[in-house]
């Protein structure tokens, strides 16, 4: 990811209300932050294993949590959905590393006696949740959800109405959702969206849309471009994960506040059949593993590492290796 200048800022940012020298702060002290992680870590003893589990899990705790700002950071500030999609792979990688070291730290004699859970949904923490869901729903990588629900399930007593509605379409044995929400709103009102006929979700969601502000106001992002960094754009990621999961009409709210409507579109590009709709120009052509190859050629993984194959039209795309349960191919060259 490069970092924009403040022409390419000013030209392509999402959110009207993210600053240039906000979005510059929190591009460069994110990566900052990796960068000091990843030095640490190198230092650790041979196995990789921090001498002190908890340092070594707060750590991995704090870049965790960072991947997910810088992300939305730069969707705010216009980013290519295909560039955010390249790098959601090292996200997941990061929150696999915290997650295992949480674990073990909580199993040893270094661990709290009383279970803290890696993602707290009852807590501010949920917010996390919600986005590593919801962007592994958009961005083609529902296979990690499986993954991903076991990390939110940790030492959490309980599980959480809307999410667990967005996971049934992608995790088994996942049970019935509950009828409430750990945070209640605004994701309380999700659920009516769930449950009503087809015919009405696009005007509740568009009321949901119309709402979703005001009643985010006891949650952690409310009012935060009044507080300086800490400010990221604001999105209802759900209402995007739940238009592209239940296939709802989004005509009517396209241009609603907080629709990030481009990361519907990306979703429906790389999941829809070929012939059902076109790949937005902007996004370049791809195609989902297992599926028939759509034109012959050199292609790409979204994926760590990156694999290059060459296909032939028709021949079915599979990849070996694949350290998040490959979902897609980028066509490169012929």
């Amino acid at each position: 990811m490069n970092k924009f200048n403040l022409k390419e800022f000013s030209l392509k940012k999402r959110d009207p209300l993210l600053g240039y020298e906000i979005y510059k702060y929190n591009f460069d002290e994110m990566l900052e932050g990796f960068e000091i992680v990843r030095k640490s870590l190198s230092k650790s003893i041979p196995s990789g294993q921090p001498k002190s589990l908890y340092n070594g899990a707060v750590q991995l705790e704090q870049r965790a949590w960072d991947s997910l700002v810088f992300f939305t950071n730069c969707y705010s500030a216009g980013h290519p959905v295909s560039d955010l999609a390249e790098i959601y792979p090292t996200i997941l990688e990061y929150w696999a590393a915290y997650a295992k070291a949480w674990v073990a730290l909580e199993e040893s004699e270094e661990g709290s006696s009383n279970p803290v859970a890696i993602v707290p949904l009852l807590g501010e923490d949920f917010i996390y949740a919600n986005q590593l869901i919801c962007f592994s729903i958009l961005l083609g990588f529902s296979n990690e959800l499986g993954k991903i629900s076991s990390i939110i399930d940790f030492n959490n007593p309980g599980r959480d109405g809307m999410l667990e509605r967005l996971l049934k379409s992608y995790v088994d044995n996942r049970g019935k959702p509950p009828d409430e929400c750990m945070r209640h709103l605004p994701y309380f009102k999700t659920l009516k969206i769930f449950s009503a006929p087809t015919e009405t979700r696009s005007q509740l969601m568009a009321e949901y849309l119309d709402d979703w502000y005001h009643a985010s106001r006891r949650e952690p992002y409310y009012d935060s471009h009044k507080k300086g960094d800490q400010f990221t754009g604001y999105w209802a990621w759900e209402a995007a994960a739940i238009t592209y999961i239940l296939e709802i009409d989004d005509a009517s709210y396209r241009s609603a506040k907080f629709y990030p409507a481009d990361l519907v579109d990306f979703a429906r590009s790389i999941n829809a059949p070929l012939a059902a709709q076109p790949v937005p120009e902007n996004v370049g052509l791809r195609a989902k593993s297992g599926t028939a190859c759509p034109k012959t050629g050199v292609w790409e993984t979204l994926d760590i590492p990156l694999q290059h194959r060459r296909f032939e039209q028709g021949e079915i795309m599979q990849a070996t290796d694949a350290a998040y349960g490959l979902t897609v191919w980028r066509y490169l060259s012929a």
